[in-house]
C-alpha cells in the first residue's frame, strides 16, 4: 500500500493553479500523464466520447465523495474499442481530505452483467465505459461518477511534451519478443521507453507492473509542477483533445472544481493500492483471483474515508472478534455495521438478526472480563451502551445488537 507526498504550495496566479491541480489530478487518474484543459478543447473531448455517457455518470453532491473510472485503453486504431489495457479507480472526498487511486488488474475475474464470468478488461471491449462502470460497481461497491479514457498513443507525445521522465528503474526490464530492455538505475525515459515501462509485464507479472505504473504517476506528478512546464500547455492541450474522451458530464467547471478539491485534500492524504490477488487458472484460462479478505478490506477503508494503513490502535482491533445482529427493524443495517467495524479492523465472525426488532440504542454487549473490549468499540463508533450482564452466552468477545439509532447516524453520512 502506498501514500502519496504533499503537494506543492506555490501560489501562483489563478490560471496557473489550474494547469498544476488538474493535472495533478490526471496524472494520479490515468498513470500515464497531465493533461490541461480549456474550454476550446471541451467539445472536441465530449465529442470523442459519443453516446457513452448512457445516464450513468452524474455529478455527485456538493462535499460528496467523487469516483472516476480511469482506463488506458490499447486501441490501435480505427472505432475499434479494444480492450482496456490499465484500469484505475480515483475517489476522492473533500469533506474528509482524502482521497484514493486503486489499481485493478486487468486479468481479474469478475462477473460482467450480461457476460458471465470472465476477465475485467473484456467489460470495455464488450459495453464501453457505461458497462465497464457497471461491472466496477458491482465488483467493488463504489459507483463511478465519470470516467476518463485515455489513448497510448497520447501517454507518449504528453511524456515527449514534457521533456520525458527521470526514473530509477530498480531491475533490468527485459522482453526481446517486444523489443523491450531497460536497464537497472537511473533513467531519462522518453515516450516510446515510458510506455514500455509502465505495460511489460512479460519479465514478472501484472503486479509488479502496476507498482512500476504507481511510480511512474509520482515521477509525473513531480514535473508537472515545475514552473517551467507553462510554456508547454499549448502542446499539452492539443495532444488532450486528440488522444482524450471524458464523459459528457465532465465539464471545465467541475475540473477546476475538483483540482482545488485535491490542492485542499493534500497529497500526503492520497492513498495508493492494488487489488490483492493471485493467478490461477480456470477451464484453461489464466486468470487472477481477488483475495476477498484483502480487498473487502481496502474497499471498506475506502467507503470509510479512513487511511489504506492502520493506526497503532487498528492493529490492535485485530484481537477482537464481534458478532453484529440487527435488532432496528431496518434490513441490511447489520452487514452495514459490519463493513464499518471491519474497516477498523475489528473480526467480524458472525452477521444475522436478532430475536426481536425494537431495539431504539445500539447495543455493545459483552462480559465483564472484555468490558475494555466493548469501551475500545464503542470508542470508535461514537455510539452505542454498553451491556455486562443479562446475558449468559455471547458468540464471541463482543456482540453488536444493531439499533434504530444506527438507522439515523448512517443515513446522515
Amino acid at each position: 500500500m502506498y501514500t502519496g507526498k504533499h503537494l506543492p504550495k506555490d501560489r501562483k496566479t489563478g490560471y496557473l493553479r489550474t494547469f498544476f491541480l488538474w493535472a495533478l489530478i490526471l496524472t494520479m487518474a490515468l498513470g500515464a500523464a497531465g493533461f490541461v484543459y480549456a474550454k476550446i478543447l471541451e467539445a472536441s473531448i465530449h465529442e470523442k466520447a459519443g453516446n457513452e455517457g448512457d445516464g450513468r455518470f452524474k455529478q455527485p453532491k456538493a462535499n460528496e465523495p467523487v469516483t472516476f473510472l480511469v482506463l488506458g485503453s490499447d486501441t490501435r486504431g480505427g472505432d475499434d474499442r479494444g480492450r482496456s489495457d490499465t484500469i484505475m479507480i480515483f475517489r476522492m472526498n473533500p469533506k474528509k481530505k482524502i482521497a484514493y487511486l486503486i489499481s485493478i488488474p486487468r486479468d481479474t475475474r469478475v462477473k460482467i452483467p450480461g457476460h458471465g464470468k470472465t476477465k475485467i478488461n473484456a467489460a470495455y471491449q464488450y459495453g464501453g465505459a457505461p458497462l465497464m462502470a457497471e461491472t466496477i460497481e458491482q465488483f467493488s461497491g463504489l459507483r463511478p461518477n465519470h470516467y476518463v479514457i485515455v489513448d497510448f498513443q497520447g501517454f507518449k507525445e504528453i511524456v515527449d511534451a514534457i521533456g520525458g521522465i527521470d526514473i530509477y528503474v530498480e531491475k533490468r526490464l527485459r522482453d526481446p519478443r517486444h523489443h523491450i530492455d531497460i536497464p537497472k538505475g537511473h533513467q531519462h525515459l522518453d515516450g516510446e521507453e515510458a510506455l514500455k515501462y509502465v505495460r511489460i509485464r512479460y519479465c514478472d507479472d501484472d503486479f509488479e507492473r502496476m507498482k512500476r505504473q504507481q511510480k511512474f504517476i509520482k515521477a509525473v506528478m513531480e514535473k508537472l509542477t515545475r514552473l517551467s512546464n507553462i510554456f508547454r500547455v499549448p502542446k499539452l492541450a492539443s495532444i488532450a483533445a486528440r488522444n482524450l474522451r471524458t464523459d459528457p458530464n465532465l465539464g471545465i467547471t467541475h475540473m477546476v472544481a475538483y483540482g482545488q478539491a485535491l490542492r485542499s485534500i493534500g497529497r500526503e492524504n492520497v492513498h495508493m493500492a492494488s487489488i490483492p490477488a493471485t493467478p490461477q487458472t480456470i477451464d484453461g484460462i489464466s486468470f487472477v483471483v481477488p483475495d476477498e479478505e484483502k480487498t473487502a478490506w481496502i474497499l471498506n477503508r475506502i467507503k470509510e474515508d479512513k487511511p489504506l494503513e492502520l493506526t497503532a490502535e487498528e492493529k490492535e482491533n485485530e484481537n477482537i472478534k464481534i458478532a453484529v445482529r440487527n435488532g432496528s427493524g431496518k434490513p441490511g443495517l447489520a452487514r452495514k455495521l459490519a463493513a464499518k467495524l471491519a474497516a477498523l479492523s475489528f473480526k467480524i465472525n458472525e452477521i444475522g438478526n436478532a430475536q426481536r426488532y425494537d431495539y431504539g440504542q445500539t447495543q455493545i454487549i459483552t462480559s465483564k472480563e472484555k468490558e475494555e473490549y466493548a469501551k475500545r468499540v464503542k470508542s470508535q463508533l461514537g455510539f452505542g451502551e454498553i451491556v455486562t450482564e443479562g446475558y449468559s452466552s455471547i458468540p464471541s468477545d463482543v456482540l453488536i445488537i444493531v439499533g434504530r439509532d444506527f438507522a439515523e447516524i448512517s443515513s446522515s453520512d
